[in-house]
Order: structure tokens, then sequence, then C-alpha cells
């Protein structure tokens, strides 16, 4: 009696506390993403010793399970309140519903624990994108979860020199390690965490051709963002980070922005110095331990290809999996060159039609290919995560899905992007200019506020 009225208790305030938590989550976004970022963090630097609670019937409950049900459910109240929905919300919604639907058939032909095992792929990306995608855009918001961002990065940087030290010199601090194979001992943290990295470099860009402190802090970090990128060896985010890279230029070219020569030496000698520094590591050791060699196995493009050859085999036949996709829990099982595979896809657009059939995957084109194309000439505003970023790592997000699935963190730049598109239509509108964004709001960079407030004048803007 006295145990069950302790449970009682305990059930009792750890619902009160959800409940705080919640209102807390529907008032600060900003408090939103430290969350997500803090729980991105836990998960690179705790591996498979997250903390966790075996409930009845033997469904395994994480830390990272509660803290994105606690925001999902500050999403779906705050989608709740909204009174008008832009198209990218709609979508949204139809997304949610569509995996949802997914779930619940999982769940009754798989059991409820296989379904939810394997709806983990979309939730922890899902729910930042349903809870950023209600909240107004504005500057201030987007400077904070930069600073947020950033911070997270560099977190990562000193998991991942406290890992070097344990493979390369034999030091250990207790901290586990990630397991890669023996072709990439460098690879000490999951691809994920690199794309983090990745895009942390990129929210830095709007500072790159700046002057002030910040600017000069900022353009060093980035230097050392790039080096951590190279050096960790994930050719899909040097893919994703040269696409990037090529939109922001040409972002640049079209808004009539000079990159100034100290900033062009600047990312030369950085790209120069990470360059040398990978071939001198890749160099270091026996040939068949060479971290530039071609990945085998599971990492080559034509082994994915193989899989999802063999998983479309079996998706196929079935005319309602066209429409809406096979239940959550059917598995990824497949046969690859004799050898059996149970792992997901290593594609979050052919995951996405495995589960919710090819509306689901309009659905999902329409939040990145369509969102990126409503953004492309949103109006520069300089600053950190600024909003003429996000086509570069949209861009970005895109060539990453083609080989993984997203990271909790690319819920809050998809959430934002969405935000930013319903805010670009209702200005659009409320000057009486249909849905288009008016391409001659586009200005030059200006300074951050505080270089102005410094006595640096920048350029005027509305």
């Amino acid at each position: 009696m006295i145990v069950l009225a302790g449970l009682g208790l305990a059930a009792a305030v750890a619902a009160w506390l959800g409940v705080l938590a919640i209102q807390k989550l529907m008032e600060r976004p900003d408090f939103g993403a430290a969350l997500v970022l803090a729980m991105t963090v836990m998960q690179a630097a705790l591996v498979d010793q997250v903390p966790a609670l075996m409930l009845p019937g033997g469904t395994k409950v994480m830390v990272h399970d509660v803290a994105f049900s606690l925001l999902f459910a500050a999403a779906l109240a705050r989608l709740l309140r909204v009174t008008r929905f832009s198209a990218p919300q709609r979508w949204l919604v139809l997304f949610v519903l569509l995996l949802l639907l997914s779930l619940g058939l999982g769940a009754a032909r798989f059991g409820l624990q296989t379904g939810v095992a394997e709806f983990r792929l979309f939730f922890t990306y899902v729910s930042g994108l349903v809870y950023f995608a209600t909240f107004p855009p504005s500057a201030e918001l987007f400077d904070r979860i930069g600073r947020l961002w950033l911070a997270a990065s560099m977190a990562i940087m000193v998991l991942v020199c406290v890992r070097w030290l344990d493979v390369f010199g034999g030091i250990s601090l207790g901290v586990p390690l990630e397991k890669f194979g023996a072709d990439a001992e460098i690879r000490v943290i999951n691809g994920p965490y690199t794309f983090l990295l990745a895009h942390a470099l990129v929210l830095t860009a709007a500072f790159w051709p700046l002057g002030g402190e910040r600017a000069k802090r900022l353009r060093w970090l980035a230097g050392l963002l790039l080096l951590f990128v190279v050096l960790l060896n994930r050719r899909t985010v040097w893919l994703a980070l040269v696409a990037g890279a090529a939109v922001i230029a040409l972002q640049a070219h079209r808004s009539g922005i000079r990159l100034g020569r100290r900033t062009v030496i600047g990312a030369v000698s950085a790209t120069v110095v990470t360059v040398s520094v990978y071939l001198a590591i890749a160099g270091f050791g026996a040939p068949d331990e060479a971290l530039a060699r071609p990945a085998v196995h599971s990492g080559t493009l034509e082994w994915r290809v193989k899989g999802w050859e063999a998983l479309l085999q079996t998706w196929w036949p079935d005319p309602v999996h066209w429409v809406i996709g096979e239940p959550m829990g059917t598995g990824f099982d497949r046969k690859i060159a004799g050898t059996e595979e149970h792992s997901e896809a290593h594609n979050f657009y052919f995951n996405t039609l495995l589960r919710t059939g090819t509306v689901g995957l309009i659905t999902l084109l329409a939040l990145t290919v369509g969102v990126l194309l409503k953004l492309w000439r949103v109006p520069v505003r300089g600053g950190l995560l600024a909003p003429e970023l996000f086509p570069a790592m949209l861009t970005m997000q895109i060539v990453w899905f083609m080989t993984w699935t997203p990271g909790p963190e690319q819920g809050i730049l998809s959430g934002l992007a969405v935000a930013l598109v319903g805010k670009a239509v209702r200005h659009a509108s409320t000057r009486g200019g249909g849905d288009e964004e008016d391409p001659g709001r586009l200005r030059h960079l200006p300074r951050p506020v505080e270089q102005v407030h410094a006595g640096q004048a920048g350029p005027v803007h509305r």
C-alpha cells in the first residue's frame, strides 16, 4: 500500500512538472532550442548510455524521449492556437497526421514498443519542426538560438577532443566512444553531430565580411569549425557544406555584396591549413589506416542503392503503400550481396516514402524544397542565424537527407524556415502583393546592431 501511494505521489509530481515544462516551452522558444540542443549534445556524449526507464510491458523510455514528448505536446498546444495557417503549415499538419496514422497502424499490428521504436526516426525532427513553426520569427529570437547553437557546437568540439585523446593518446576520461569501423578511427562522433558543426560554420557567415571584435571572434570560430568538419571525414557533410557555400556566394552576388580582401585571404588560408592538416593526418600510420580512402560496405553509395531496391520490391506490390506507406514497425530487413541488413534505409526521403507513401514524400519535399524556393529572395538582415542564410542551410539539409536521417537540431531550422515563409506571405498579403515576396526588399548586408551602437556606421535598411 505504501509503495502504491509512493508511486502515485511520484506520478502526480511528474505530471505537475510536465505541465509546468510544457507551459514554459509554449512561452519561450529559446528554452525549446536549448532543450533540443542539450539533448543532442547528451546523445553525442553518452551514446548508448543515455539514462532510461523500463516501463511495464518492456517499453524502454529514455530521457530524450521524455524531452521531445514535452516539446511535441507544447507544439500541438501552440498549433491549436493558430487561427490562420500558411501553406507550409498546412503541409506540416498533413505530414504529422500521416506519421501518426502510420504509428497507430504499426502499434495495432506490431505492438506499441515496436511501432514507437521506429517512430523515433521521425519524432525528434518532427517535434522541433512543428514547435518552431508556430513562433513568430524575430531578429532577437534568431540571435539567441544562434548563440545556443554555437554553444552546442563548442561542446561537441570539446567532446571530439576528449575522444581523440583516448583514440590517439590512450588518455581515457571515461567518455564512451562511438564505433564506426576500423577505416575511420578519427570519426569519434556520428554524422549528424558533424553536420551540426557544419551548420554552426554557416550561421556565422553574415559576420565574415564585417569588422569589430564580435566578427573577429566569429571568424576565428568559423576557421576552427571548418578544421573539425574536415578532420571528422564525413563526405556527405563536405558535399552539403560545398552546396551551402555555393548558395551563399550566389546570394551575395545577387545582393551586390562584395567580400573584402581580408575575408577572402582568411577563407583561403583557413582552407589551405585545414586541408594540409587533414592530409598530414591521413598519411600518418599504415596505408590501410589512411583516412582518405573510400569507405567500405555500408559507407558506399552502391551498397545503399541496392538496399533501396530491395526495400522497394517489398513496398511496391500493395497499392495502399503507394498512398500512405507501410505501418511503423514494419522494419527495414533486406539482403544486400548475400548479407542480411536490418538498419534504416540511410535516406530520409526513402524512409518517408516507405512509411507515409507518396503523399508523405510530396509533403516532405514541400517542407524542404518548397520552403527553400519561397525563401530564395528573403531580405538580408545580418546577424547570427540570419534569415538570408536559410536558403544555404536548407540546401545543405536537402543534400543531407539523401544519405542520412535528420538530427534533432534540424527541426529547429526547418521550423524557423516555415515560420519565416508564413511571415513573408502575411507581409506580402497586407501590402496587396499576393503570396510573393518583394525582391526589391533585398539589401546589402548590414552591420550587427551592437557594432552600429559602438560607433561603426552601417548601411540603413528597412
